[in-house]
């Protein structure tokens, strides 16, 4: 038995514990720069049915905020010894990109749980968002934690990433993988075992995103997304857990990015440059016959769309100009927040299965600080401290004591 130790410690525990310190680059995990932040591969391991999730006991800067996981690979400390669990599933919304821990709505919502029964034993909530993720890969996850964690309440909030235009859609990449799936979580559960296959056989990242968007499908469809929320309902019925759907946040309010990613984009750049300056310059009227005959010539212009929707907003049609600012995300080849045609299956499904449903983008325009809820924003989508706080109160006043 000494024998066989020696030896796991000789090939295996050594190497591993130099790989680490060394920290050589990994090109197996340049396909997955969440957030385009060199600390991915330290917070984000491989996983064969997941494709990623959350490297359990780590604690590292991303996005510029410290992220800590417990052993079990959620954001946060331990969970906490509780007669009520609630359990957040979803994507960098529930993750609490770009803000602290104690800032995300997860920590806040058990702050306010437990204030509201008078009792630090009476809520935990787990907070098991992982950035970049789809419905199909919260649907995979909750079949896993549901069971394990027994949860009294999930809140569910994804969407974001539904739309993004990939080679293979997330099923197909799953069916793909329903071989090797293991093999890949294994592998990657080691750097020194990672680093040894590329030395191995050398084999750069396929790109997550489709080079070619007109060959592109997206990465769940809306009847793929609608399947998905349905089975997780399934799941909460199953499990006898309260399932309650938040809506995903979408700031309608951030301009349109990633034009190189169609054709024609250096020229609706310098168009949005060239409206730019002259709202900038008080020009209003000129900018507004100028974006009127770019729709006029093409109505589905993305920027255009997008541009009108703003002016609008500027001169005080907050409603007509969202109602534009929507048309532009809904046509975005390459949309950076939630289409409204998949917010609408959210808000469906809630219907047709009974589920409390909470609209994040309502919520904000009921409490914006201003004509419009985009100070609540990080960015294209997620919310600020001041959001997460607003969501907290939303979901702490639903669920009760």
């Amino acid at each position: 038995m000494a024998t066989i130790g020696l030896a796991f410690l000789v090939l295996w525990g050594i190497p591993e514990a130099v790989v680490r310190l060394v920290n050589p680059q990994l090109e197996s995990f340049q396909g997955m720069l969440i957030g385009g932040d060199p600390n991915s591969p330290v917070l984000f391991m491989k996983d064969g049915r997941l494709h990623w999730k959350l490297r359990p006991s780590v604690e590292t800067k991303f996005l510029n905020t410290t992220v800590r996981t417990n052993r079990d690979g959620f954001r946060g400390t331990e969970a906490k010894s509780a007669d009520k669990v609630a359990l957040c599933l979803g994507d960098s919304t529930v993750f609490g990109y770009s803000v602290e821990e104690s800032d995300a709505f997860p920590a806040r919502l058990e702050s306010r749980l437990r204030k509201q029964s008078q009792s630090d034993d009476t809520w935990s909530v787990i907070n098991a968002g992982v950035p970049g993720y789809s419905s199909l890969q919260v649907r995979l996850q909750a079949e896993k934690l549901v069971r394990r964690w027994k949860p009294a309440v999930i809140v569910l909030c994804v969407g974001n990433n539904e739309a993004w235009p990939a080679e293979r859609s997330d099923r197909q990449i799953d069916e793909d993988r329903a071989v090797s799936g293991r093999l890949v979580s294994l592998l990657s559960a080691s750097r020194f075992l990672v680093w040894a296959a590329e030395r191995i056989r050398p084999e750069m990242p396929r790109p997550f995103i489709a080079p070619d968007l007109r060959r592109a499908v997206p990465r769940v469809s809306k009847e793929e997304f609608g399947e998905n929320l349905r089975a997780i309902a399934e799941i909460a019925r199953e499990a006898n857990a309260r399932l309650i759907l938040l809506g995903p946040p979408a700031n309608l309010y951030w301009a349109p990015t990633r034009f190189m990613k169609f054709a024609g984009w250096e020229k609706w750049q310098a168009f949005s440059v060239s409206i730019s300056q002259l709202v900038a310059s008080d020009e209003l009227q000129a900018a507004r016959v100028q974006i009127d005959a770019a729709l006029a010539a093409n109505p589905d212009a993305v920027a255009a769309l997008w541009l009108k929707g703003k002016l609008l907003t500027i001169t005080g049609d907050v409603a007509g100009g969202r109602e534009f600012l929507e048309q532009a995300i809904e046509r975005h080849p390459f949309p950076e927040n939630c289409k409204r045609s998949y917010r609408d299956v959210v808000a469906r499904i809630a219907r047709e299965e009974k589920l409390p449903h909470i609209d994040a983008n309502e919520l904000f325009r009921q409490h914006a600080p201003g004509p419009t809820p985009e100070p609540l924003y990080l960015d294209w989508c997620h919310p600020t401290p001041q959001g997460h706080g607003i969501i907290a109160s939303a979901l702490a006043e639903l669920i009760g004591d």
